[in-house]
């Protein structure tokens, strides 16, 4: 069903264990103890109750926001034209049945992600139109379902909530887009969280009772081969990665207004990734744990050098908070920060890289005097490889250098104005 065949159940059920197996084997030290990855991770598959208990919040805390706004919902479904069905259902006597559709084109233009791609902008084409504009941010929201007809073809359902006074132009605004006769639109909705979420269930597969992936259906597997999102929200609420860091100790509406009003900060990274949260009363969440990409003969140092960096930043108060759209970097410690961001590439053999990564590589090594003091012979290999790759006129030496003591090394790349001199 959906399109999807016995091989793709193999390879997608064989995939999902190897997940299964990584997240559960693999762990992370947190307060002394040792928790593996899956205890962090969840999804409709895997910790499916946490799973579906925040889709549930998520979908009641937009209707409560919609109540308490005077919001009315506004509920449609889009489809798409014909020649994105692979098959077509006719009735004979009185029996439903998929046959081949004539009209299909089997081409990456008609696919099922190209038709779940349509059906997304037009989402946003709807809140780009004219109406939706005019209504103000904070009284518009938006949530999304796709799921799959029989063939596997994606449709759309789409509930909005708007002012009352703009609900049937914004109607107006969702007819004109539809794509074809069979999408429908309506606005008489007594529970729209119920509406919604059942919906959002017929695409689920409830594991909640017996979490084994042998229980899988094809639904699910129809969202893991074609890479589909299952619901997507508009922008009302603060982002989802920062709510999942709380643990749901701050309701998403509570959360989102402290936020908006400032009573909530978020620090963020290069990476725009949040490290601290915290409020007028204290820290609500820290980052403890570094992603740092270290070989073990610098652990200790480069360890201790992002914790002075990072001690440094907060205090002179360098970090930005997420309202911010951009992270400036912490000029004094430059130094550090070029150390650390450029030891991921320790574990990478030097001729593997690419060019663009070679020499931004060596741009960045050869601003840091640390780290060309602690190993000159791999600043040397990179010399050596850009020689050979024709890019000698950047390089101190022009030629190859042979590497064989490192007191040699360090005084020639001290001569070159590279290393301070030592006294």
């Amino acid at each position: 069903m959906y399109g999807i065949t016995i091989i793709d159940r193999e390879i997608l059920k064989d995939k999902l264990n190897n997940q299964k197996n990584y997240l559960d084997n693999n762990f992370l030290n947190v307060g002394g103890s040792s928790l593996p990855y899956s205890a962090f991770y969840f999804s409709s598959w895997h910790n499916p109750a946490r799973y579906i208990s925040e889709l549930n919040n998520r979908v009641f805390s937009m209707s409560k926001y919609a109540k308490e706004n005077d919001l009315k919902p506004i509920f449609a479904v889009f489809t798409l034209p014909s020649e994105y069905h692979r098959k077509k259902t006719i009735t004979i006597k009185g029996v439903k049945k998929l046959v081949r559709n004539d009209k299909f084109i089997d081409d990456e233009n008609h696919s099922v992600k190209a038709g779940s791609d349509k059906l997304q902008s037009v989402v946003r084409s709807i809140m780009n139109s004219t109406v939706f504009r005019e209504i103000p941010k904070d009284k518009r929201c938006y949530i999304t379902t796709k799921e799959p007809h029989k063939d596997g073809t994606c449709h759309l359902n789409f509930l909005c909530f708007v002012p009352k006074e703009y609900v049937e132009r914004c109607v107006t605004a969702i007819k004109y887009r539809f794509l074809d006769n069979h999408s429908r639109v309506e606005i008489n909705i007594n529970n729209a969280t119920a509406y919604i979420m059942k919906y959002i269930f017929k695409t689920l597969d409830d594991l909640r009772d017996n979490p084994s992936l042998e229980n899988l259906t094809d639904i699910t597997y129809w969202y893991l081969k074609h890479k589909i999102r299952r619901v997507t929200m508009s922008k009302t609420f603060i982002s989802l990665e920062i709510y999942r860091k709380l643990n749901g100790r701050i309701d998403l509406i509570t959360l989102t207004k402290n936020y908006n009003k400032g009573l909530v900060t978020v620090l963020i990274d290069e990476n725009n990734k949040p490290v601290k949260i915290f409020d007028e009363f204290g820290d609500l969440w820290n980052k403890t744990r570094f992603n740092v990409v270290i070989n073990s003969s610098q652990n200790r140092y480069s360890r201790e050098l992002y914790k002075q960096a990072f001690k440094q930043a907060s205090k002179d108060g360098k970090f930005l908070s997420k309202q911010e759209k951009r992270f400036k970097y912490i000029s004094e410690n430059l130094e550090k920060e070029n150390y650390i961001k450029h030891l991921s590439y320790s574990k990478r053999s030097i001729p593997s890289l690419t060019d663009y990564e070679l020499l931004q590589y060596y741009q960045d090594f050869k601003k840091c005097y640390i780290m060309i003091e602690e190993n000159p012979q791999r600043f040397s290999y990179l010399e050596n490889e850009l020689n050979k790759r024709g890019f000698g006129g950047l390089t101190t030496n022009k030629e190859i250098i042979k590497i064989d003591s490192i007191d040699s090394l360090l005084n020639d790349y001290s001569n070159a104005e590279l290393l301070p001199l030592r006294f």
